[in-house]
């Protein structure tokens, strides 16, 4: 059976495949979520923050869902591995333009869930340079 902090993140991580990011933040964030994107370099320290995060990846892909979802249930961790995958028809956060190719993210999340079971804690690990790669906005390395 799926432990209850497990279902919190899946549920969390549905949502967002379905566009809610309003929902995803209010299913799995706590009022004092402290969020890291490692990725990007980017600290969020509020529920705002981390729906206005969400938002970009829906504003960058508009058909962006979340597949081959795994979850690892260590109490009050939770580790998420899966693939973000859609079709980039939107401009990227870093004045990338839209460049309508399809994609696949492999990210790993890592969740800290507190005595009230919402996450005061994330880590977001994804490969950004791939993404970029297969996106056409940097070429990819000559073997």
């Amino acid at each position: 059976m799926e432990s209850k902090n497990v279902a919190t993140l899946r549920a969390a991580h549905d949502a967002f495949s379905a566009h809610d990011c309003a929902r995803s933040v209010a299913t799995l964030a706590g009022p004092t979520i402290k969020l890291v994107d490692h990725g990007r370099g980017m600290a969020l320290s509020s529920q705002q923050a981390m729906q206005a995060w969400l938002e970009g990846f829906v504003a960058m892909s508009s058909n962006i869902k979340i597949v081959d979802a795994q979850y690892i249930d260590a109490g009050d961790w939770v580790t998420a591995r899966f693939r973000a995958v859609g079709i980039q028809d939107g401009p990227m956060p870093s004045e990338f333009p839209a460049s309508h190719r399809p994609y696949s993210l492999d990210v790993c999340e890592v969740w800290h869930f507190g005595p009230d079971g919402r996450a005061d804690e994330g880590h977001n690990y994804s490969d950004g340079l791939g993404l970029m790669m297969q996106l056409g906005h940097i070429p990819a390395p000559q073997a």
